[in-house]
């Protein structure tokens, strides 16, 4: 066939394609009638290939697809881009499992099903479909990348890191899975592996700085500091300004308790426009809750917060942070009149409120805190938290009836069910206050009809009924589920131990006051008054004493601790 024929039937066919595009929404019009069935069905797909790459009509495009499906199941071709158009994710996969099934030498098919089982989910049917094309073409680096990726999920590192050794022999060095193995590498501990072969990397990008920042890194792990800090500093001074050189370097001073040379980044670091406000505070949250650490270096962190309250003067947590560190240093009524200061600001929200409520309440008189409850819900007269916490004072002027009054009022405005469930939690604890044990228990259970994960419901609930020895197997559910739901907290856990003590139980019952203990640092009163109970009780009368002791020590009453001695002491003897 000369060159001419063969271009004239290019033409013809185009004009063909072309004219069923135009004329005929699925392509069948102008096709005659004697062709063979394969070539309709390839004539048709090309049509839905053109509608759809050309046109962007999808919907054209998908209906001949389907009609060929219909016609032949096992058309691979439609089936392959049915899957590709089709964003119900499962459905998709089952045409590309199809179209590998009618097809299985085609790369492309292959590879589109394997796509299609991880976004699926299906992790381990994917690693089979990737290994089975790998073994049809090992010569493309995203099989491996996707090979490795997939061993890694399914708890395989090590495979992982066999395929990416494989890669680099048969393909030879590539960035990306390079890369990828160092991390693997460096989470297997194989860290002098990381080194050896990051040096070996190192020749060839010596400006590198994420390469540089994950050598420093195995050289830590493997206890070569030295090495470690030259190679951070190399990273940095490649680019003092680099983000990321800054955050390792100040990061690693900092689990070296080098705190001078922290602090030098970690200023720097305060001052970048580029590291958001939200991972300022978690770096400085670091600090803060670390109280020895805090103030130990109590102006170097302070510098920071002040810092912060020039950089971003509307935010509330950099408004509390700065507070809190003039209470610190003593500064109550500097706190009180920075934060008054932003209350007139126009993005002033209840919470400011309600801090400098708590801080107006603790440091200076009630007319005051009156004044600005006031304020706050004629500005936020919709605010639960404000309502709540005008009911909260009112309760502590001793106006109890009052402060229930209120909280129905509060009851009006919630939207949400776990809102009603904490109000309701609210006007139990007065009640309880008030020593009206009926109506408290009514309204706890109206907490718990609204919410039964309510945890201070739960936890108050079970403790008061053991006070009261009734309902106690009620009180050991609601105690257990309190701690299932807020695990490793010392106050639940003291009214579980306490529930099992008044059942009886008093092993169990020492076993979980320990675990309070432990977490609490036996500085909370009640709980050492409560162990020393628990002792009392299993005999061990002198570590009774001694709790006790310790709790007057803490702040408990000695008068009523003497009251309560004398009563247990009175009581008649029972068998352990």
């Amino acid at each position: 066939m000369t060159k001419a024929v063969r271009y004239g039937l290019v033409v013809l066919l185009l004009f063909v394609v072309g004219i069923t595009s135009a004329t005929s929404p699925k392509g069948l019009a102008e096709l005659p009638s004697d062709l063979a069935d394969s070539l309709r069905r390839t004539y048709r797909h090309s049509d839905a290939v053109q509608r759809l790459s050309i046109y962007r009509d999808t919907v054209a495009a998908r209906e001949i697809w389907l009609d060929l499906v219909a016609e032949d199941s096992t058309y691979a071709p439609a089936l392959h881009y049915l899957s590709t158009i089709d964003h119900n994710m499962v459905r998709a996969s089952m045409y590309a499992e199809r179209a590998v099934a009618a097809d299985s030498t085609n790369k492309w098919y292959m590879q589109n099903h394997a796509m299609l089982l991880i976004r699926t989910g299906r992790l381990s049917e994917a690693l089979t479909a990737y290994r089975r094309l790998l073994r049809l073409d090992n010569s493309e680096p995203t099989t491996y990348h996707a090979l490795a990726l997939l061993y890694d999920a399914n708890g395989m590192p090590y495979s992982a890191i066999s395929i990416l050794d494989s890669a680099e022999l048969r393909l030879g060095y590539a960035t990306q899975l390079s890369d990828i193995k160092q991390d693997m590498l460096m989470r297997t501990g194989q860290y002098d592996r990381v080194i050896t072969e990051g040096e070996k990397i190192l020749a060839e990008r010596p400006y590198d700085i994420e390469l540089h920042q994950r050598l420093a890194n195995a050289y830590e792990a493997s206890g070569r500091d030295t090495l470690a800090a030259k190679m951070l500093d190399k990273a940095y001074r490649i680019d003092t300004t680099n983000l990321s050189s800054i955050v390792a370097i100040a990061d690693y001073y900092n689990r070296h308790d080098d705190f001078e040379r922290m602090f030098a980044y970690e200023t720097r670091l305060f001052r970048d426009s580029r590291l958001s406000v939200e991972d300022k505070l978690r770096r400085l949250g670091q600090y803060v809750s670390d109280t020895k650490f805090y103030y130990d270096n109590f102006f170097r962190v302070g510098g920071i917060i002040v810092a912060l309250s020039l950089d971003y003067p509307e935010n509330r947590e950099v408004k509390n942070y700065y507070a809190s560190h003039l209470l610190a240093a003593g500064e109550e009524e500097q706190a009180l009149d920075y934060l008054r200061r932003h209350l007139d600001h126009s993005t002033t929200t209840p919470e400011d409120y309600i801090a400098v409520i708590q801080l107006e309440y603790a440091f200076s008189e009630s007319a005051d805190v009156e004044r600005l409850l006031d304020e706050a819900m004629e500005r936020f007269p919709q605010n639960i938290d404000i309502s709540s916490y005008a009911a909260f004072f009112a309760s502590e002027k001793g106006d109890k009836k009052g402060a229930v009054k209120m909280l129905h009022k509060t009851l009006k405005l919630c939207q949400k069910d776990e809102e009603r469930s904490m109000i309701w939690g609210y006007i139990g604890d007065i009640y309880h206050e008030m020593g009206d044990d009926k109506q408290c228990f009514k309204a706890y259970d109206k907490a718990l009809a609204y919410n039964d994960e309510n945890i201070l419901v739960l936890n108050n609930y079970a403790y008061f009924l053991s006070l009261l020895d009734r309902e106690l197997l009620v009180a050991m559910n609601y105690a257990t589920t309190a701690n299932k739901l807020s695990p490793n907290n010392a106050t639940y856990l003291d009214t579980l131990a306490w529930v099992m003590h008044r059942v009886g139980s008093n092993e169990e019952a020492k076993r979980i006051m320990q675990q309070a203990l432990s977490i609490d640092g036996q500085r909370d009163p009640d709980l050492l008054a409560h162990y020393g109970d628990i002792l009392w009780a299993l005999g061990e009368k002198f570590m009774a004493e001694t709790y006790w002791k310790k709790a007057v020590g803490r702040g408990y009453d000695s008068q009523r601790m003497e009251e309560h001695i004398a009563q247990l002491k009175a009581e008649p003897k029972h068998d352990k």
